[in-house]
This record gives structure tokens, C-alpha cells and sequence, in this order.
């Protein structure tokens, strides 16, 4: 009798370890990787370092492949290929990226599932441009071509009628052109305005605030096949997300010195950006809409007619993880 026992017991302990080992207890399986597209010196990607920096992707299980392109419509070309699960990009970019692959099945279309951040840039200049009309015939950088912050500019001038040539380049070289004099001028992300402004004596001309008061800026996007596939990832994403962005809005020095140390800029140049910059984890999607239809009256979105705005809004977003 006792050796019958002692069988049974070893055949139930023998079950327990194996349901233990199955759910990854015991011997757990490999985390799958989770690939995050971002952009290059953008501090409105804060709340993506400080996650990391805070080790929040490891506390809910996850583990991140940080990837860094040079601007939103480069970012995006690799996340319509799937080469990106998850991306923090500008609005308009995303907007124009899935409007262009909609009719090919083979894309990952990019969903948005919180707001990184409103605002966050401004048109930067020489001395000698004191007033909007000031900008007629010069040499104004951008970030890149339907970058958001090309974009806000082209809206700006075809309202204002002004004609100015446009330069676009990567975005860490902005700075160093308006310092050499090669540019008048230029709009980006921050904190390469004010990395300018303290560096070079750059003149704020106008803040994205400014040019669309509480603008929709960068977002955090999801692949639509990643979202159908993973639904539970997704959630946990935008709760790591709104951890970083709650954290960034309650310490605001520590936040200071993660952006301090992932840009390598002073204290100078991080205060002055980031009082730039909002930090809001919700969607808005009446600015986006401001954008969309804007975007279709310059030629940037073709496949689209302001009927299928709205449409094309509700599809895009999707608020169900906030």
C-alpha cells in the first residue's frame, strides 16, 4: 500500500510540474519580440524612453526591439512592409500611409491606439524675419516631405499666400544648416528648434501651438494584422504607454533628465523644448480630421474625397485599449 502511494504521488507531482511547465511557470518560453518604430531626436517620443528607462515593458512581460528612422513617411514605408509592430509617428504620415495602401490587402495598415503628444514644434528663424509675411522668398528646412511639420507649413503658407522655397532634410542636420546660413530658417520636431534657438540665436517665429492650437502630433500606431493577432499585447502596450506619459506629467524633472540623457542636450535646450510639448495619452480625432481634409486640398492624399473622411477617421482610430 505505501509504494501505491508513493506511485500516486509521484504521477500527480509529475502532472503539476508538466501544467507548470506548459503555461511557462517553470522553464519559461521565449518572449516573443516586439519591434517599436520611433524617430530620430524626437522628444515627442518621450514616453517610449521613459517606459524603457523605467523598466515598464518588462514589468508587464514584454520585450521591445527599438528601431529609428529619419522622419514619419520613412518610418512608415517599413511599417506598410511589416517590418514594425508598433510604431510612434506623426498623424498626418500615418494618415497618408494608409489612405495610399488601402487597396492592397499585403500591407499593414497602421492603426492608431493613443496620442503620444499635442504640439511640440516651431518654425524657427534669423533675426531679420520678424512677421509671417517676412518669410516670402527664403530658404526654409523641413524635416522631410509630408513630415507633420511639412505639412502645417504648407497649410500655413497657402492660407497666408506666401511663397518661400522649401529645403527638406534629416532632421539633426536642421540646426547645423540654419547655423551655417545655408537655410533662413525651419520647422521641426523639438527639440531641434530649440537646440537653435540656445545654439545659434534662433527667433521662435511661431509654435505649432500657434499654427493649430492643440494640434494632434505624433501617436502611437499598431499593425492592423499585429492588433487581429495579438489584442492582449496591444492592450498592454498602451497601458506601458500611459504609464510613461502619466509618469512624464507627474515628475517632471526626472522625465527631464531621461530626455537629457537620451538626447545628450543641456538642460537649457530640454527645459525650452519641453515647455513646447504636451503629453496626453487620447486621441483626438477632430484634429485629425482638420488634418485629413487639409491634406487632400494640397495634393498630399489622393485616394481619398472629403466624403470618405469621416469614414476613414472611425477606421483609423480605435480607442478601445484607453
Amino acid at each position: 500500500m505505501p509504494n501505491k502511494i508513493l506511485i500516486i504521488s509521484i504521477i500527480a507531482l509529475i502532472v503539476v510540474v508538466g501544467g507548470l511547465y506548459a503555461s511557462g511557470i517553470i522553464f519559461p518560453s521565449e518572449v516573443e519580440t516586439i519591434r517599436v518604430g520611433y524617430l530620430t531626436g524626437d522628444l515627442h517620443h518621450l514616453p517610449l524612453f521613459v517606459a524603457i528607462n523605467q523598466s515598464y515593458f518588462e514589468e508587464y512581460g514584454m520585450k521591445i526591439e527599438p528601431k529609428e528612422y529619419a522622419n514619419g513617411p520613412t518610418l512608415m514605408q517599413e511599417f506598410l512592409a511589416g517590418e514594425l509592430d508598433f510604431a510612434y509617428v506623426g498623424a498626418p504620415p500615418a494618415m497618408s500611409a494608409r489612405a495610399n495602401a488601402l487597396s492592397d490587402p499585403t500591407y499593414h495598415l497602421p492603426v492608431v491606439i493613443a496620442s503620444a503628444n499635442l504640439e511640440g514644434s516651431a518654425l524657427v528663424v534669423d533675426a531679420d524675419i520678424k512677421t509671417p509675411e517676412d518669410l516670402n522668398g527664403k530658404v526654409i528646412g523641413t524635416p522631410g516631405t509630408g513630415t507633420i511639420q511639412d505639412i502645417m507649413l504648407s497649410i500655413f503658407l497657402t492660407n497666408h499666400n506666401i511663397n518661400l522655397t522649401k529645403n527638406p532634410t534629416t532632421i539633426s542636420y536642421l540646426p547645423l544648416e540654419f547655423s551655417k546660413g545655408t537655410i533662413d530658417g525651419f520647422i521641426g520636431w523639438e527639440p531641434a528648434p530649440s537646440i537653435a534657438a540656445v545654439q545659434s540665436g534662433a527667433q521662435v517665429l511661431l509654435t505649432s501651438h500657434e499654427l493649430f492650437p492643440n494640434h494632434q502630433c505624433c501617436v502611437l500606431v499598431v499593425s492592423n494584422k499585429y492588433l487581429d493577432a495579438h489584442p492582449d499585447i496591444v492592450q498592454k502596450f498602451v497601458d506601458v504607454h500611459k504609464m510613461a506619459n502619466q509618469y512624464i506629467n507627474d515628475n517632471p524633472e526626472f522625465a527631464k533628465q531621461i530626455a537629457m540623457g537620451k538626447t545628450g542636450y543641456s538642460s537649457e535646450i530640454i527645459d525650452l523644448a519641453l515647455s513646447h510639448i504636451v503629453y496626453d495619452s487620447t486621441p483626438d480625432p477632430e484634429s485629425m480630421t482638420h488634418f485629413l481634409h487639409s491634406m487632400i486640398d494640397l495634393g498630399v492624399v489622393t485616394t481619398l474625397t472629403h466624403d470618405e473622411v469621416v469614414s476613414f477617421i472611425n477606421a483609423f482610430i480605435d480607442t478601445r485599449f484607453i
